[in-house]
């Protein structure tokens, strides 16, 4: 007996990533997870507008979008009470800020299996708040 995957059908996901070829990719694996992409995003700003439209269901952020580090709009998306994964090629969570260390992390490169491994266990938790 085959146990199914737990459905991902549906979820809407922020992508911010501003490397062309690696957001197209993760939003071609997203979507064939059942996702719905918002974005790709590639400017801290424009995650931040996007949070705040309302009606996601979770983000993957990279660390870095043209330069500018997405710290500076953690906190407001925590306020949101946004589900954030974040994508780095760092793998050291030192080099994050102390608050944002906790956060579920995927280090580049990442492959579909641990992709989908993360957006189930990030994503389809419930909110204990």
């Amino acid at each position: 007996m085959t146990i199914a995957a737990p459905s991902l059908d549906g979820l809407r996901i922020l992508l911010a990533e501003d490397e062309g070829l690696i957001a197209l990719e993760v939003e071609t694996v997203l979507q064939g997870f059942g996702c719905e992409v918002v974005g790709p995003v590639s400017r801290v700003s424009d995650a931040l507008r996007e949070a705040e439209r309302g009606g996601l269901d979770g983000a993957l952020l990279d660390v870095n979008l043209r330069g500018e580090q997405i710290f500076a709009i953690l906190p407001r998306l925590t306020e949101l009470k946004l589900k954030i994964v974040i994508t780095s090629g760092y793998d050291d969570a030192t080099l994050f800020p102390e608050a944002f260390r906790t956060l579920p992390r995927l280090a580049k490169p990442f492959g579909e299996r641990s992709l989908r491994k993360i957006c189930e266990e990030t994503f389809l938790k419930t909110n204990t708040r």
